[in-house]
């Protein structure tokens, strides 16, 4: 009885630690995420691989809070932080990406992105247009690579 106990007790802790590194992994993404130094959808590089922020937007995405971890990590995000963020709302929560839209544009920041194998910078205000049109739904839809 006392082993039972014992192997109760070790499994019910192990089940919140594992819990508690959920949720730190789910946090991590959001917060790297915000610190996106390069913004980028789709295949990238020479061998076409996913970004690493698109990989970060992914796992939050796929976390029933995603729309709240998207709203706390836009205070404090980078531009091509800000675009990612912006996808995900635009995404998950419409609603929530209408309310605020408005309150990050950046008219003369400029954001290294990539596309392909190219790497340049394009004005933030010229991507948030892309955003709003939809121009990066379409990756958000397709399997991972």
């Amino acid at each position: 009885m006392k082993t039972l106990a014992i192997v109760l007790s070790a499994s019910i802790a192990l089940a919140q630690f594992g819990d508690s590194l959920a949720a730190a992994s789910q946090n991590s993404a959001a917060r790297d995420l915000a610190a996106a130094k390069l913004f980028a959808f789709g295949g990238v590089g020479a061998a076409g691989i996913m970004s690493q922020g698109e990989r970060n937007l992914r796992a939050v995405l796929g976390q029933s809070d995603a729309s709240q971890q998207l709203q706390n990590a836009l205070g404090h995000a980078t531009p091509a932080g800000e675009l990612y963020i912006l996808v995900g709302l635009r995404r998950c929560d419409p609603a929530a990406y209408e309310k605020v839209i408005d309150s990050v544009a950046r008219p003369n920041d400029d954001v290294e992105i990539a596309r392909g194998c190219m790497i340049t910078r394009e004005p933030f205000r010229q991507l948030l247009s892309q955003i709003r049109d939809g121009r990066f739904d379409d990756y958000l839809s397709r399997p991972p690579r």
